[in-house]
């Protein structure tokens, strides 16, 4: 380990922040409490290191996941040099013991002593492309309308049910469902829009498209979750990521589960995945022969179809990385049958 590195825990709110100095567990920790999360208070924290000795060349800054609150302090932070790592809050709390006093000044020491005892492991953040940000942008503002949606359905289906009716409120729900659906129509149209502008994600796009079962939504979803494959560009981790493979469960003879998957990770995608994988299990003659095969071995039909979406995951990868789009019943060659012939 370096020298004379400090290592800075940040415990954000959406307000103010509190920041702490780590430099191994002999020294003592100094801590600067109310410090305002914005612009200003950015300037504060670079300016209270520098009066401690500490610069972007000698430190590592750490703080926890927690969405928009973090994400102006992540880029102030970066632009001006420093190395940022964001770390999931469940990690780091498993960190420590679930005991003692559970304050920011606490959260923020022990966020620097992570960062401390676990360097080798921090991922440093950059800030993503702002086409990839807007794509993101787009496609939360999209499900959240989707989820009015089917909010208002539900209530106008529910509300037939009355005997006694009003007509200002059937009126006013025909209304709100039509606005929802006419903004969820021009979210479409202007993500394709943006995907069109820029040539790389456009191809990157396309590819993904020509799969079976893979449509705008799920290709911009999967560009967006992996910063256009900067990211994560493996199939396997990406998988574990996104909740889709199985785990085993089992100890010494007493204890055994079925392998299972854990629903960890962004849902919005998986959902998109799992969408795909009923899709073409009816459509796609290819994967309607496996999906059949499946169940007839017995297997569970959910099962099935989340093995499915995990050869849709698998080929997206490929697809990705070879920069080709999707071959329809394309076979793959082993190297040493080539020699052979």
């Amino acid at each position: 380990m370096q020298k004379n590195r400090f290592f800075i825990g940040i415990d954000i709110a959406c307000d103010d922040f509190v920041a702490s100095i780590y430099q191994s567990p002999e020294k003592q920790v100094t801590t600067k409490e109310a410090i305002e999360n914005n612009p200003d208070g950015f300037s504060v924290l670079v300016n209270w290191l520098k009066q401690h000795g500490i610069d972007n060349s000698n430190c590592i800054i750490c703080m926890e996941a927690t969405g928009v609150y973090s994400e102006a302090c992540s880029h102030y932070l970066a632009a001006n040099g420093f190395k940022v790592s964001v770390e999931p809050p469940l990690k780091v709390k498993r960190a420590f013991d679930p005991v003692g006093h559970k304050t920011d000044p606490v959260d923020s020491r022990q966020i620097a002593e992570y960062a401390y005892r676990y360097t080798d492991e921090l991922r440093f953040w950059q800030p993503k492309q702002a086409i990839v940000e807007k794509i993101r942008q787009l496609l939360t503002a999209r499900e959240r309308f989707t989820k009015q949606s089917v909010i208002t359905q539900n209530a106008m289906k529910a509300y037939e049910k009355h005997i006694i009716k009003m007509p200002f409120i059937e009126k006013a729900n025909q209304e709100i469902l039509k606005e929802l659906r006419k903004h969820i129509a021009e979210i479409d149209k202007e993500l394709d829009r943006l995907i069109r502008q820029n040539p790389r994600i456009s191809q990157m796009s396309n590819h993904l498209k020509s799969i079976p079962g893979v449509g705008l939504l799920l290709a911009s979803s999967l560009i967006a979750m992996t910063d256009s494959f900067n990211n994560i560009s493996d199939y396997r981790p990406l998988a574990a990521f996104l909740g889709l493979c199985p785990y085993q469960h089992k100890s010494g003879k007493s204890i055994y589960r079925q392998p299972h998957i854990r629903i960890f990770g962004p849902s919005y995608a998986r959902k998109l995945l799992i969408l795909a994988a009923r899709s073409v299990a009816t459509h796609n003659e290819l994967f309607k022969k496996y999906y059949l095969r499946k169940q007839a071995e017995g297997k569970a039909k959910q099962l099935v179809l989340n093995n499915i979406a995990n050869k849709i995951l698998k080929i997206a990868c490929a697809m990705i990385k070879n920069d080709k789009p999707y071959i329809q019943n394309y076979r793959s060659i082993n190297p040493l049958c080539l020699k052979l012939a």
